[in-house]
């Protein structure tokens, strides 16, 4: 075993304002702490699909606070065992007999998944509190207060999300998702395709006439990608109710700080099909697509001037805002990262591929070692990185091209 257990437990009264840490000794913890999770019907788990490495994880939702945890496999057989009736020491037996190993440091970070998720029973609001929690005190930490109180102030979610996207969705937001709706996209799209080869050719007129007005080209732009993400993240939430899940939570927040960032809480997809999964992972990107596709229509129907320029702008910026969210080997958990993810059944692959890394030039001296699973990671680190490097080049050559137009 990897270390002795022994729990920190970090408690609150509803009449006290601070927090303290209850600490459970080892003995005590070893063979008297047996959690319990909520009653069955308090809670739901549906299986993910096998990845390639033969693993499978869970997901797990908590029905009273709509809150999810993903599951690994071991994770899976300790929460079958979170029964109120084994104590940590029965569970490990059990888990070492399975596994051949008992780390109480997992155990520890389950514990506190299923405590933030409220899936555990306990006396008061208990979560697990890591050994820095002593330390809360510290000039650092009201400053992470602080900061993290200015955050909430920036940000909002919208009241009864799931009751407006609901109505959204009787009362016309259906047809969204018709067979027809999907092929009139793809007509809409082929058609664009063709009006922005044509114009193109005017390019250069078009990035003199922006540079003209550089900050009502920019005010233009940014609002119609601020509209674009509303509606993306609309549409989200509109597939998930097609497939009658909840829409737990839309708002706005800023990105690092900076970023203005739209979201659609609809992990509740998660309790349906890889199918549904793919489609509203898809639903986001397609705005993108067919507000560019208008805007380029648009543009080459128009006369020439400003209006037509900031049309064809506005075109080419959500066409590569679609590329980008749909293109899944960029380093960035996006719509087309979780399309990849689903297919091949590893929802950490991300996470995977950069714990690989810094183990990568041992593996490849080892080539013959390497499982289907790593091989898959691997790949997914050499796209991303020739991706990047791409993308960065290409938008050189576009900036050096428009650099003299802005002098």
């Amino acid at each position: 075993m990897a270390e002795p257990a022994k729990l920190e437990l970090l408690t609150r009264s509803p009449s006290e304002p601070g927090f303290q840490i209850h600490q459970i000794q080892s003995s005590q913890a070893y063979f008297q702490y047996r959690p319990q999770r909520l009653p069955q019907a308090s809670w739901e788990i549906t299986p993910q699909p096998q990845s390639p490495d033969g693993s499978r994880t869970f997901m797990l939702k908590n029905l009273e606070r709509d809150r999810f945890v993903l599951l690994n496999a071991k994770e899976n057989f300790l929460w079958e065992y979170f029964d109120g009736a084994h104590s940590l020491e029965e569970i490990s037996r059990s888990f070492h007999l399975t596994f051949g190993a008992f780390d109480y440091t997992m155990i520890r970070q389950l514990l506190a998944k299923m405590y933030w998720a409220g899936l555990l029973m306990e006396p008061g609001a208990l979560a697990l509190q890591r050994s820095f929690a002593a330390k809360t005190n510290e000039r650092s930490a009201r400053l992470l207060v602080a900061l993290a109180k200015g955050w909430r102030r920036i940000s909002f979610t919208v009241p009864n999300a799931d009751l407006i996207c609901s109505a959204l969705f009787r009362r016309g937001g259906f047809l969204l998702f018709h067979p027809i709706a999907f092929w009139l996209a793809i007509g809409l799209t082929i058609f664009a395709s063709v009006a922005a080869i044509r114009l193109v050719t005017q390019a250069k007129q078009f990035a003199d006439n922006l540079a003209s007005i550089p900050w009502l080209s920019t005010a233009a732009i940014v609002g119609a990608l601020l509209i674009t993400s509303m509606l993306h993240v609309l549409a989200h939430a509109l597939a998930c109710k097609s497939y009658r899940r909840r829409v737990r939570e839309i708002g706005f927040f800023l990105l690092q700080g900076v970023l203005p960032t739209f979201y659609a809480d609809v992990t509740d997809i998660f309790m349906s099909t890889r199918r549904a999964r793919l489609i509203v992972d898809l639903a986001g990107p397609m705005v993108e697509v067919v507000l560019g596709s208008l805007a380029f229509c648009v543009a080459y129907g128009s006369a020439p001037g400003i209006g037509q320029a900031l049309l064809f702008g506005i075109g080419v910026l959500l066409w590569e805002s679609a590329f980008i969210n749909i293109y899944p080997f960029n380093f960035l958990e996006m719509d087309g990262y979780n399309i990849i993810a689903d297919l091949l059944a590893m929802p950490t692959l991300r996470q995977q591929a950069l714990a690989l890394a810094p183990k990568l030039p041992g593996l490849l001296l080892r080539l013959k070692t390497i499982q289907r699973a790593e091989w898959i990671q691997i790949g997914y680190l050499l796209l991303c990185v020739l991706s990047v490097l791409g993308y960065v080049l290409a938008h050189l050559e576009a900036l050096r091209a428009l650099l003299p137009h802005w002098r």
